[in-house]
């Protein structure tokens, strides 16, 4: 059964689910017509899929045609009985100015209101912004217009408050960029949405997610804390020549408030000149290149590869299930991720053998142990370790790194990028796998969907929209204009993510092909053996002429 068939039979039996389970006279409607949009949002699917779908629309438009009795146009009412919301037919929302009376002040303010009832946060923020800010309605107004977009966008993929993050963000600027719409448009748009999480934050209905003053400011988070919206301080100047700090989004493009920009993810070249500083020689060298290499070939957060123990890795003794023909793919990890959620971290099986090499072989790391009282490797030792024999601290892979990204030229970049290298490589491969069936890509159609959720596993993301900008990015470079997705070179396939790091970590991590050779000799399985110490050797003379 194909993927797009299997999500077509998800979706309709939750439409089922949903219409036999509903009362008619609660559903939002007009002229006996159920709001596509309340009901898409509830099974899961865009409300274009409600109407291409000739499945779900026949059970839809059969399910109204025979409640449609007691199917009544609902309303959105408020101080007023008597102010009734006009809905059109294909109308979700509207923004209309509701007056209030505070105190002796009497305030209009624009108020957005969807099918299933106020925005409550939108309004309280518009509030705030007329009643305490003391901004014009009609500048509050273009706010609100901004902010229904927004909504609108995070409605339609079912997105909390609470998951709203640079990686969501992200997806709702490609989105303009793909409308065209101008660069100033969008960084305003962008700075409303930030300006309104802001305030939430300010308020306490959400908790340590929008950075709105530098880390070191803040209690009772730790030190590789990652802000689910980031932030940037900025100097601005006042007309008078007074200035002051203000935090902005760290998403916005140079040129309007903030000179971070897009955060840049490296290319094949600068992951090669990445490497190639990683392995000159100096202190902890085989170390620095290792963590470099896990996050590129795991998708690893510095938070996950800083606690990586010896006891999640085989001995060289128990290596045999990770070498020959039929080896394990890869290694299950139990790890803690971003914001105390557990999860596990796949390590491939040549990652697998790198890592064993550079525990039991690293003459470096060797020596740290046997300085710091001479301990023999145990069980709650960590793989990564500081000079003094204790966990390296993330603060410390986040500046090594930064120095070696440095070193190699690459700008707007550091160690978490090679995670997004890593998430562009696992959608690039999936989309090469489509190529070669000849799949058309129609952007409406499940499959987008299926590679999102398969890249979401993977990654251990909370929401398939937080990968969307990647899957864009590359759909703009690959979509042919018949519809079909161009299949890369054979030289860009093969330069996948663990040749690169095999071709630069190779002085380093030759004793993992020795291991493994020797497991196959010990497994009697001779040619097995002899095929890996040719392509040992084979890598060695490619480093050697190199």
């Amino acid at each position: 059964m194909s993927s797009s068939t299997a999500l077509s039979q998800l979706y309709h039996q939750r439409l089922e689910d949903l219409l036999e389970s509903c009362n008619p006279a609660e559903i939002p409607s007009y002229k006996s017509r159920v709001s596509r949009q309340w009901v898409a949002e509830r099974i899961g699917c865009s409300v274009n899929t409600l109407s291409t779908s000739t499945r779900l629309r026949t059970t839809l438009v059969n399910w109204e045609k025979q409640r449609r009795p007691t199917i009544t146009p609902r309303t959105i009412v408020e101080d007023d009985t008597t102010n009734v919301v006009p809905f059109g037919r294909r109308l979700n929302s509207i923004i209309m100015p509701v007056a209030l009376k505070i105190e002796k002040g009497f305030f209009t303010v624009p108020t957005l209101i969807w099918w299933d009832g106020l925005d409550e946060w939108v309004a309280d923020y518009a509030r705030h912004l007329i009643v305490w800010e003391k901004n014009k309605a009609s500048t509050v107004e273009e706010v609100v217009k901004v902010l229904r977009m927004f909504r609108c966008f995070q409605r339609a993929h079912r997105v909390t408050h609470d998951q709203v993050n640079d990686d969501f963000l992200l997806a709702w600027q490609n989105l303009k960029k793909g409308q065209r719409v101008s660069k100033g448009r969008t960084n305003y748009c962008i700075s409303v949405v930030h300006d309104f999480y802001k305030w939430a934050e300010s308020l306490g209905r959400l908790k340590y997610h929008v950075q709105t003053r530098p880390k070191h400011d803040y209690t009772g988070i730790p030190e590789d804390y990652i802000f689910p919206i980031s932030g940037r301080e900025i100097e601005l100047r006042l007309p008078s020549g007074q200035k002051y700090i203000k935090w902005v989004s760290g998403l916005l493009d140079d040129g309007v408030h903030s000179s971070y920009g897009s955060r840049h993810t490296p290319t094949s070249d600068e992951v090669i000149r990445l490497f190639a500083e990683a392995k000159k020689e100096g202190r902890n060298s085989a170390r620095n290149l290792l963590m470099l290499v896990v996050a590129l070939e795991s998708g690893a957060r510095v938070s996950e590869i800083v606690q990586l123990k010896v006891s999640d890795f085989p001995t060289p003794e128990e290596l045999g299930p990770y070498i020959g023909k039929n080896a394990k793919p890869y290694l299950e990890v139990e790890v803690v991720r971003k914001n105390q959620d557990s999860g596990r971290l796949r390590i491939n099986q040549q990652l697998v053998l790198k890592i064993v090499a550079y525990i039991y072989g690293d003459t470096q790391r060797l020596n740290i142990i046997r300085e710091n009282g001479g301990k023999k490797l145990s069980n709650d030792q960590f793989v990564f370790i500081s000079e003094t024999g204790d966990a390296i601290t993330t603060d410390s892979v986040t500046r090594i790194a930064g120095q070696l990204f440095r070193a190699a030229g690459i700008e707007k970049a550091n160690i978490h990028r090679l995670r997004a290298r890593y998430i562009t490589t696992v959608i690039e491969l999936m989309l090469d796998r489509l190529a070669e069936q000849g799949v058309t890509v129609n952007r409406s159609e499940a499959w987008e969907q299926q590679v999102l959720v398969m890249a979401v596993e993977l990654m251990g993301h909370s929401h398939p929209m937080s990968l969307r900008p990647y899957l864009n990015e590359i759909l703009q470079r690959r979509m042919t204009k018949d519809g079909r997705i161009d299949q890369r070179s054979v030289e860009d396939r093969e330069r996948s993510i663990a040749e690169l790091s095999e071709q630069f970590a190779s002085q380093v991590f030759n004793a993992a092909q020795l291991a493994e050779a020797n497991q196959l000799l010990l497994a009697q399985k001779p040619q097995e053996a002899v095929e890996v110490l040719s392509r040992l050797i084979g890598m060695l003379r490619q480093v050697e002429t190199a």
